[in-house]
């Protein structure tokens, strides 16, 4: 039972790095960064209390749940298109991101 458990971790632990590595094989490194920065920023939405409709950023920005909901999965369909080797969806999927986390942006 411990060998079968050990094993299976080992599995799951090759096939994670495998996923990551293949995370940014087909976006160059500009694509790559901007993602990183636009989920460093996205990440930062959590709610404090269930079914709280407005989230702050790190960087003060505002957003309802929707929006911050969205742009997690954008991200991920991101991620998925630079795994894919398709770097021009990718690219246009970041951009409406981009563009709405600039919307929001706070004015310093």
């Amino acid at each position: 039972m411990n060998r079968r458990y050990l094993a299976l971790l080992a599995a799951s632990a090759l096939m994670g790095s495998d996923g990551y590595a293949a995370d940014g094989a087909g976006c160059d490194a500009r694509l790559t960064s901007q993602l990183e920065e636009c989920q460093r920023i996205v990440g930062s939405l959590r709610p404090d209390k269930a079914g709280q409709m407005r989230v702050f950023a790190s960087d003060g920005s505002e957003f309802t749940a929707g929006q911050a909901q969205w742009m997690k999965q954008q991200l991920r369909l991101v991620s998925q298109s630079c795994a894919d080797g398709d770097a021009q969806q990718a690219s246009h999927l970041l951009a409406q991101v981009q563009q709405l986390l600039k919307e929001h942006q706070v004015a310093p």
